[in-house]
């Protein structure tokens, strides 16, 4: 019996904008940007393994499909969070703001190329590109034979 993977994906990606640190106001950060976050806690409150969270955050990560490029996902932050962007850098001041990105690569080699609009975001909000990159086994080559 052979078992084959079609169109398995050759990536998967997306993007949050994320604000922690001591003392945050969550319920202020939803009214100014107008969108419930993904991922709201204060400190101390159990995650998923029952630890503390060390700090306050409120994140909102691009709803769009993890089968869509990560530069798609850095648009949708920037369409949303740029005309913020004064108020997303005065943040700075007391509390972290990143933009966490990712990108899962199901083959050996794969690369990672922005245009300079999505690379805006991260200048406009004056926040370093970190992107998180992990190269998973190649399934989609993989035959089962019995």
């Amino acid at each position: 019996m052979d078992i084959t993977r079609d169109e398995s994906p050759i990536f998967s990606a997306g993007a949050s904008l994320r604000i922690y640190g001591a003392g945050l106001d969550l319920d202020d950060l939803t009214r100014e940007f107008g969108y419930i976050p993904d991922v709201k806690h204060k400190a101390g409150d159990p995650d998923p393994g029952k630890r503390p969270y060390p700090h306050d955050m409120w994140s909102l990560a691009s709803p769009l499909g993890k089968d869509r490029d990560l530069e798609i996902h850095l648009n949708w932050l920037a369409e949303k969070f740029l005309r913020h962007a004064q108020y997303i850098r005065s943040l700075r001041n007391r509390f972290q703001v990143d933009i966490y990105c990712w990108k899962n690569c199901f083959t050996e080699q794969a690369s990672l190329t922005l245009s300079p609009q999505a690379m805006r975001i991260f200048t406009e909000l004056a926040t370093p590109l970190g992107v998180s990159l992990i190269f998973l086994p190649d399934e989609h080559d993989m035959v089962l034979t019995s």
